[in-house]
């Protein structure tokens, strides 16, 4: 508890009777708690001041009664809110002085008013204030990337990923001109910048390493024309810097140049080596672009490093036939025309196994089997699949019946996503019994090219017990037929429905002029509500608009190129014949698959109906979609009758129809997915990832050399040319399979 001094008054003689002092008939008595009795400095002689007589408690003292005792320091609370005492002082009332005591945190507490006033804080005015002078901060300069070091390092990623979003993500700004080679510069000049830049941009630069194009010609020079300088380069760095091959978790690696002069067998061997000494010096590895090496069942560097890779996430094989297979005499043909290829040797099923044993976080698989190529015996794909325990997406095309059929679809893991394409071992009866399976609940993604769904019937079972099923693809040449013991349920709509559907991709492609019993199905149980969750519905092969009358109206469907581009009325397939017999009577699902591409080496039979279109154009179909709706905008549908207040006729006019439903959440979706173009349907699937994904400059294809980051006009220098310009690399874009 504070210590409290009462200092009793003090009776002194008249001042002017003392002898000796000076005569002042301006003294008034002093208040024992005033506040210039414990501000004052009695050293400091006061300067003669102006006296007030307004008030006589704001007339100054300027000298110290002689006889009376030291004053002493009250301790008393800061505040005194409540208190309704209005001591006067000399100077300025208590209530002021704390006031200013609590502005600054600096200037201490109630007790050390003497040490403030010692320190020069306080000046003194002309009239005899006392007021704090102000307090000044010296500034320092801020140190170099200050502001950066306070950032946090989210904060600074999230800044790297915008910048390449502006340069690979296909935005506006630089997205349609830059390239890898720019995205990368720029990455380099931000980690020069500072060392806390360093270490995030690093680890955006060597995280996904995109080496696209040709080499430089300096590279060349320097290593002799060999393909692969950049590959050299950065292995050595690799090696080198093992922290910064930690950091490796995707690598695209350049497309070699078959084309090229001087390019062997020896040549390509030398190239699949060094990529798989680069693959070995990333231990983080997780994805691989840009290897297209078919595996033959023989031994090669290059995936013997990608077994050894624990962290590989994505795998995609391209299977092609071994020595042994590629002898006429292992193959055998089949009664519908189709070609089935040896079976594997013990050895070369062990090989295969052995590749997937250390992949236990791969989570993306895809197998495409070339023509003459198989994975057998069909359990072999089962055991391989065991292995991977953290596997989601499944991608198969092109499996033989051997190597695939309904046992091996029965015994598939739990998966997410489910792509089958030119699968020709697998029935409806398979497939409508894959979904009443427990594994095949959690699938969220299913995709059917080209696989032989003759049944309306398993389609509706398979939407129906997929309950966590968002996207379903169907592209087929021939509809699936509705069972006759059936025909009676198509009076209760909606006869298909999925509650969770929230994308479809319908394309057959048999009926050009009308549409089939299947399209008419499928669109009245959308009109019926059968898919509440439905968004985007993607139909090209729509003849009728039995589909585009059930999404949302819009102005356009066409782009601005397609009415001008050369090839939007060519197809590189033969069209259908035109036969009134043909509509009917479709060709059948083993008609179909005796065309199969995976047999081309099959003699053609001459008494079998061309193969129709494998996938719809879209491009023609914005056309064609366009010219409905400019059709159903050239007949009147409303009429407007305009009144005046005296309910005469001022004017009678017709309004223009629409094509679709005004208030649908459907969008009719005409546009290929990411990676995938006009001419291939629009759905991504094999060949897509087994092309050149932009990195080709052929057919006209223009790259990038760094001049959208020039200057232009007076502004530039000489040297500007020189500062930007790299060697020409084509704009390569990642695709993955949906």
């Amino acid at each position: 508890m504070a210590r409290t001094v009462t200092v009793p008054p003090i009776q002194t003689a008249r001042l002017d009777m003392v002898p000796g002092s000076p005569v002042n008939k301006n003294l008034w008595a002093i208040s024992e708690d005033a506040v210039d009795d414990m501000t004052e400095t009695p050293d400091t002689p006061s300067s003669p001041m102006t006296n007030y007589p307004i008030y006589p408690g704001l007339q100054t003292f300027s000298g110290k009664v002689p006889g009376t005792p030291p004053p002493t320091a009250l301790n008393s609370p800061r505040k005194l809110s409540n208190s309704s005492a209005t001591t006067v002082s000399t100077i300025f009332s208590r209530e002021s002085v704390r006031s200013e005591l609590q502005r600054s945190s600096s200037w201490g507490s109630r007790t050390s008013i003497e040490s403030l006033e010692s320190s020069g804080q306080w000046k003194v005015t002309s009239g005899g204030y006392r007021v704090p002078q102000p307090l000044r901060r010296r500034r320092t300069n801020p140190l170099p990337n200050e502001l950066f070091e306070a950032l946090p390092g989210e904060v600074l990623q999230l800044i790297l990923d915008n910048l390449k979003d502006a340069h690979l993500g296909g935005s506006k700004t630089n997205g349609e001109v830059s390239c890898a080679t720019c995205w990368q510069r720029d990455l380099c000049s931000v980690a020069l910048s500072s060392k806390r830049w360093c270490i995030y941009a690093r680890a955006a630069l060597y995280g996904d390493i995109q080496l696209v194009g040709s080499d430089s010609a300096s590279h060349k020079k320097r290593f002799k024309n060999i393909q692969g300088a950049r590959l050299l380069l950065l292995r050595r760095t690799l090696r080198s810097e093992p922290d910064l091959a930690a950091h490796v978790r995707s690598l695209k690696v350049p497309r070699l140049d078959t084309t090229a002069k001087g390019t062997t067998s020896k040549t390509l061997e030398q190239y699949d080596d060094l990529t798989a000494t680069l693959v070995m010096a990333c231990p983080n590895l997780e994805r691989l672009h840009g290897h297209r090496t078919p595996y033959d069942h023989s031994h090669k560097k290059i995936f013997h490093a990608l077994s050894t890779r624990a962290k590989l996430k994505q795998m995609d094989w391209v299977i092609e036939p071994s020595a042994l297979q590629k002898q006429k005499g292992s193959q055998t043909r089949l009664a519908n025309g189709l070609v089935m290829p040896g079976e594997l040797s013990p050895v070369q099923e062990g090989a295969f196994l052995d590749h997937h044993r250390r992949w236990s976080e791969l989570t993306s698989l895809s197998i495409h089997c070339l023509p003459g190529a198989t994975i057998t015996p069909d359990s072999l794909l089962t055991r391989a699949l065991s292995m991977l325990p953290n596997l989601q997406q499944l991608h198969l095309c092109n499996l033989p019946p051997n190597a695939f059929n309904d046992a091996t679809l029965l015994a598939l893991p739990p998966l997410r996503t489910l792509s089958l394409t030119h699968i020709t071992g697998i029935s409806s009866s398979g497939l409508s019994s894959f979904a009443t399976r427990p594994m095949s609940q959690s699938l969220q993604a299913l995709h059917l090219r080209h696989t032989p769904l003759t049944s309306l019937a398993t389609l509706t079972r398979i939407l129906s017990n997929l309950s966590r099923l968002t996207s379903f693809s169907l592209a087929q040449a021939f509809p699936p037929l509705m069972p006759e013991v059936d025909s009676f349920t198509l009076c209760l709509m909606p006869y298909l429905a999925s509650a969770s559907l929230n994308k479809i991709h319908w394309d057959i492609t048999s009926h050009r002029d009308c549409a089939n019993a299947a399209d008419d199905i499928l669109a009245r149980s959308i009109a019926a509500g059968g898919f509440p969750a439905l968004r985007s519905l993607r139909a090209p092969n729509d003849p009728d608009a039995v589909f585009q009358q059930l999404c949302r109206p819009v102005e356009r469907v066409d782009l601005p190129s397609d009415r001008f581009c050369a090839s939007d009325m060519t197809t590189d397939r033969p069209p259908l014949p035109k036969s009134p017999s043909f509509e009917s009577s479709p060709i059948s699902p083993l008609q179909y698959l005796s065309f199969s591409p995976r047999t081309p080496s099959s003699p053609t039979t001459s008494g079998l109906e061309p193969i129709p279109l494998s996938c719809t154009n879209l491009r023609l179909a914005r056309l064609a979609a366009q010219t409905r709706l400019e059709k159903a905008r050239a007949h009147p549908k409303f009429g407007v009758v305009v009144t005046d207040e005296e309910g005469a006729t001022v004017d009678t006019f017709q309004l223009g129809a629409y094509m679709g439903t005004v208030g649908s959440p459907i969008i009719y979706n005409l546009l290929p997915d990411a990676g995938s173009s006009d001419e291939k349907g629009g759905a991504v699937d094999m060949r897509d990832l087994m092309g050149d994904a932009g990195e080709v400059l052929s057919g006209g294809r223009e790259g990038c050399t760094g001049a959208w980051n020039r200057r232009e006009g007076v502004v530039a220098d000489k040297k500007e040319k020189e500062r930007w310009w790299h060697t020409e690399r084509g704009r390569w874009t990642r695709i993955e399979l949906q």
